[in-house]
């Protein structure tokens, strides 16, 4: 192990006034640690320096364009494409220490760093509920390879082993074409195939192919999403339903639910479906999912679902709280941040919720300008997103594009074909790299994790957190009304403190 020098002597040898690196972490966890201005490379330790079970890595933010209107006149830049490889002087320190490092504190050049002698598990056994939507086509376009080929798989598995390090645990599937009409650069197409046989037109009598679906839920979990499976949807945008005839034409009609057609095209799949799940050990963790749909269509679509597959679970992202889907069974409810003051009863449904079994979490997307994750967003309001969902007594947090990509997010991450801000349809490089944006995510719901940990050791409490959170609440957040920056340190300062001497 190398002697270990302190901060003051470093920045004085060198010249420099700014305070340097400084960092806690548990053992078993990985941070992304900024380095300051003014800490040259020539001061910072060789890349991949390892002491007692801690190493780094010495990596960069590469700068993206953006359009910060629609109308391409005000183009920025952000460094947000993580890289170890850049070539180029670094910005930032990938710290990881192992289960079983020593605690204490340890230097890497101008770093000084503590390990706290508590540990935290893989992201795998996570309780926080992480769910970011991913994309297969997205990736098949940007690659130009087929879908769900070898090659497709292949350029997935980097994408889809980020998020599931950073905890996601839902695997986004599709059971019909288009369940967002096209909302993205890239249609979603249905994984299982539908072919009604006898006579033409919409009837009862259906084959179902699950072939890609298997080998689909099966790679995901391969990568370590899971165990969710949330399966888009019974009630597409625009209540376009698709079907393919014995001949191989393609049928597409509008159904709406609680109509004979819509229940005639819905029962023989659900039958299926659910056998096939049971017969795959997977009924349990499989939802059919709804986006944004009114009490009228959830409630039709759960009465036909409990008729002909009773226990399968429903997952619905909304504005409404889930007691306006009254009489109504929604397993995993998410409400969006911004209805939030709208709908204050929510809060008092989060604990009876978690208690009969279910999952209730919040989510951004288009809206609310602040707190977000778009490319113009402050890296600490993604940090707020990632830590605060847990204070307030949620279960975790949803955003709905992974990796929802433009043409070509490296030279430009404006999405150009909708007015949308740039930034607000991915997350995650092609090639698996992590935005600077999810890198802040990532480190709020190890936060999370933290807290969860230390009310279970007894060391912290729902009052602890609630005095914590109290001067950084969703109204104040919404209005961007507090500084992020001074939540991030006050919560960092919080979780990383010696045992019993939490502020």
């Amino acid at each position: 192990m190398k002697a270990k020098i302190s901060l003051a002597a470093v920045c004085a040898a060198a010249g420099i006034n700014a305070v340097a690196l400084d960092a806690a972490v548990w053992r078993g966890e990985t941070a992304y640690i900024d380095i300051p201005a003014g800490v040259s490379e020539a001061m910072l330790p060789q890349n991949g320096a390892t002491q007692g079970g801690v190493s780094i890595r010495l990596a960069r933010y590469e700068d993206v364009s953006y359009e910060m209107q629609p109308d391409g006149v005000d183009m920025r830049t952000r460094p947000d494409v993580y890289r170890e490889d850049a070539g180029l002087p670094p910005s930032v320190a990938r710290i990881t220490a192992a289960p079983d490092a020593k605690p204490g504190r340890y230097a890497f050049g101008p770093l000084e760093l503590t390990v706290v002698d508590r540990v935290l598990p893989p992201a795998k056994e996570w309780k926080y509920f992480l769910d970011l939507w991913q994309h297969p086509w997205a990736v098949a376009r940007y690659f130009n390879v087929k879908p769900f080929s070898k090659e497709h798989y292949a350029k997935m598995e980097p994408v889809w082993r980020t998020l599931a390090e950073s905890g996601c645990k839902a695997l986004t599937v599709t059971i019909l074409d288009l369940p967002w009409n096209n909302q993205c650069y890239d249609g979603y197409h249905s994984m299982i195939k539908r072919v009604h046989t006898g006579e033409a037109g919409l009837n009862d009598s259906m084959f179902l192919d699950f072939t890609l679906f298997d080998e689909y839920v099966e790679f995901g979990r391969k990568c370590g999403i899971g165990p969710d499976i949330a399966c888009y949807t019974m009630c597409p945008w625009g209540y376009r339903a698709t079907w393919e005839d014995e001949k191989g034409g393609i049928h597409r009609e509008k159904l709406l639910p609680g109509t004979p057609e819509f229940e005639t095209y819905w029962r023989p799949f659900l039958l299926g479906f659910a056998t096939h799940l049971k017969e795959k050990g997977w009924f349990e963790d499989a939802y059919i999912a709804m986006d944004e749909r009114s009490p009228e269509d959830v409630r039709n679509i759960i009465n036909l679902i409990q008729k002909y597959a009773p226990g399968m679970k429903v997952a619905m992202a909304g504005n409404k709280s889930p007691s306006e889907f009254s009489g109504m069974k929604i397993d995993n409810y998410c409400q969006g941040l911004i209805h939030l003051g709208k709908h204050p009863k929510l809060f008092d449904e989060l604990e009876p919720r978690r208690k009969a079994g279910f999952k209730t979490t919040f989510y951004v997307c288009c809206t609310a300008a602040h707190p977000n994750t778009f490319m113009e967003s402050p890296a600490d309001e993604g940090y707020w997103l990632g830590a605060y969902p847990v204070m307030a007594g949620f279960d975790g947090f949803l955003r709905w594009a992974a990796n929802s990509w433009p043409k070509d997010p490296y030279k430009d991450a404006s999405f150009k074909t909708k007015n949308w801000k740039a930034g607000d349809t991915f997350l995650v490089y092609p090639n698996g790299e992590p935005s600077s944006r999810l890198v802040a995510l990532r480190a709020g719901i190890v936060a999370a994790e933290k807290m969860r940990l230390l009310k279970e050791a007894g060391v912290a409490d729902d009052a602890a957190l609630k005095r914590l959170a109290k001067p950084y609440g969703y109204k104040g957040a919404v209005n961007n009304a507090f500084d992020f920056s001074a939540f991030r340190r006050d919560v960092e300062a919080f979780v990383n403190a010696e045992a019993g001497k939490r502020p």
